[in-house]
């Protein structure tokens, strides 16, 4: 069950997005308010003869859940190690143990030693911030002198890279806050949205101090303990994520997401190239972190929402519904397709050279038949597409509330081109939207909810956090003969002779049905044909097409929907096995 505060903040769909220090920045102020103004008489007393120095007491920050329950982030205990320069004899030997125990670099080493040359030395230095207690019982066995150990809290991530980009991380302030040497907050993704759930409430411990600052003692009067934080319960399904992001890590970069058809519940949400948190803390993170800015995919990128693809021919599925509910045509209407089709002064070409032959729907959307759904287009007209594309959820920003960053991409028409282009919408535009190819740009989060919504009939929205209510999804309105049409042709993708089948799965006769694209990104230019480039898998790896393939299961009662896109892997293929991988594991894991 969500806790009362997230509740709150995912129901105020208006809410203000916060900024990830200031939360907690201001708690800590309004702390020492309560301390140093309001508890000043008190303080005046002790100031007489003593000083007081106030130390912050970090809470342990609440976790992000699993659907299941299983922690995907959390807190684990660490120690921070300092060194008080005036309790040892040999400081430069105590120095060079403690580097040598905890692997400190040498840039850490100078900046300890420079640190303790510019302060007094009863004053601690800091060495290191997230030690764990295999190493710490180490140096303890050693009884060194001028050693000292506090105890603290450290973000730990347990999927790894595996939706960091979703789930986000912790870091450190900006400005240091004095007394609270462990204060993180969320930078991005859920850390930061939820921030002020998940940090919980700061305590207190009051050192009395002597005129030069050395502690003499604690006013046990004013301790006030640390609230634990809320946790953030999501709809993730734990399985499916690992499944998925093992299997598009594999092919360097590309995103998808599942849900479940019936409550829009994301079930998975992957994005690669990604990122592993738990190495930010690390004394190198400097370096891995330049070394993650620097990739051109883009590990950073939060794809699923903010990656802009072509369709390819997933649209398909929308064109044809379009034109069973205009009327324009029967399933049974047939169109003959050679390999090519000419237009105008054009030659349009099908993926499949030697052509299909007489092509009804089941049949087009089975082997996938650009000729079919070329006419198919010019047929119903553009208007009709992009109405059909809008009712099934395209050009739709989702989960605003949680995700600052979204591209809603582009379902173009005339006015679209006129503006944005400056021409004229011509018949060869209507031709190639009939492909998705064109102007038209989408993204995964919201081919899933095409799927998802064709699937069910209803206006699927997805959500992140986990409700205990069921959501009541609005009726689309399509007439359900049309579906069933649609669905006879896309329950064949997956089988002999389909564009997926390669992909087929069977899980206690359950299957999975769906459909195959390819995102053009550069066409063959004729210098590159003449030297002898004839094909995409040719192209360097960054110029390939991209695959996708937007899939439902069970093909009988469908309950989950997938959308993956590999980038650049030149055909459709491998989406099609993640998403079987995907798939699979939902069945599987069902009860």
């Amino acid at each position: 069950m969500i806790d009362t505060e997230v509740s709150r903040l995912f129901d105020r769909r208006s809410a203000l997005f916060f900024t990830a220090g200031a939360v907690l920045t201001s708690a800590l102020v309004l702390r020492m308010l309560q301390m140093q103004v309001f508890g000043y008489r008190t303080y005046k007393r002790k100031s007489e003869n003593n000083s007081f120095r106030i130390q912050i007491n970090m809470p342990e920050r609440g976790k992000i859940l699993a659907a299941n329950g299983a922690p995907i982030s959390r807190d684990a205990r660490v120690y921070r190690i300092y060194i008080v320069p005036e309790e040892t004899d040999d400081l430069d030997t105590l120095i060079s143990i403690v580097a040598a125990d905890l692997g400190l670099r040498e840039k850490t080493i100078k900046r300890i030693r420079a640190k303790i040359k510019k302060q007094p030395k009863f004053q601690p230095v800091l060495v290191s911030e997230n030690t764990n207690w295999a190493r710490l019982a180490g140096l303890q066995a050693k009884n060194l002198a001028g050693l000292h150990v506090e105890n603290g809290f450290a973000r730990v991530y347990e999927m790894g890279p595996a939706g960091a980009q979703i789930f986000g991380y912790v870091g450190s302030p900006d400005k240091p806050v004095a007394g609270a040497p462990f204060f993180t907050a969320g930078v991005t993704g859920l850390e930061k949205r939820f921030n002020e759930s998940l940090a919980g409430t700061p305590g207190q411990t009051v050192m009395i101090t002597n005129a030069v600052g050395r502690v003499t003692g604690e006013d046990k009067s004013q301790y006030e303990p640390p609230i634990i934080g809320a946790n953030v319960p999501t709809t993730i399904n734990d399985a499916a994520q690992r499944v998925m992001y093992d299997a598009l890590e594999s092919r360097r970069a590309g995103c998808g997401v599942a849900l479940d058809i019936e409550t829009g519940d994301i079930l998975a949400m992957v994005s690669t190239p990604s990122f592993d948190p738990n190495i930010f803390s690390a004394d190198d993170a400097d370096e891995y972190i330049a070394g993650l800015r620097a990739d051109f995919a883009k590990p950073f990128m939060n794809k699923p929402i903010e990656g802009l693809y072509p369709p390819g021919s997933t649209f398909k599925i929308i064109v044809a519904l379009a034109a069973l509910e205009a009327g324009a045509i029967t399933p049974r209407d047939k169109v003959f397709c050679p390999g090519h089709w000419d237009y105008g002064d054009r030659r349009y070409h099908c993926w499949e050279a030697k052509g299909h032959g007489h092509m009804d729907l089941a049949g087009a959307l089975k082997h996938s038949c650009d000729i079919y759904f070329y006419q198919l287009a010019l047929k119903i007209g553009i208007d009709a597409i992009k109405a059909m594309a809008l009712r099934l959820g395209l050009s739709q920003e989702y989960m605003s509330d949680i995700f600052a960053r979204q591209m809603t991409g582009v379902i173009p028409d005339r006015k679209w081109k006129e503006k944005n282009v400056g021409a004229r919408w011509v018949h060869g535009d209507t031709v190639i939207s009939g492909i998705g190819q064109g102007f038209i740009l989408t993204n995964c989060m919201q081919l899933a909810v095409m799927m998802a919504r064709a699937a069910s009939n209803k206006e699927v929205s997805p959500r992140l956090i986990k409700v205990d209510a069921k959501p009541m999804f609005p009726d689309l309105g399509l007439q359900k003969k049309n579906i069933g049409y649609v669905f006879r042709g896309l329950d064949e993708v997956t089988k002999p002779g389909g564009t997926a089948s390669g992909s087929a799965i069977n899980v206690g006769g359950k299957k999975m049905g769906g459909k195959t694209g390819t995102s053009q990104v550069r066409s063959i230019s004729k210098a590159e044909r003449a030297s002898g480039v004839l094909t995409n898998e040719q192209l360097s790896w960054n110029m390939r097409n991209h695959g996708l393939f937007v899939g439902y299961a069970p093909t009988d009662n469908p309950k989950y929907a997938v959308c993956i896109v590999t980038e650049h892997s030149g055909s459709s293929g491998p989406a099609a096995r993640t998403a079987a991988a995907v798939m699979r594991t939902l069945l599987k894991g069902e009860k």
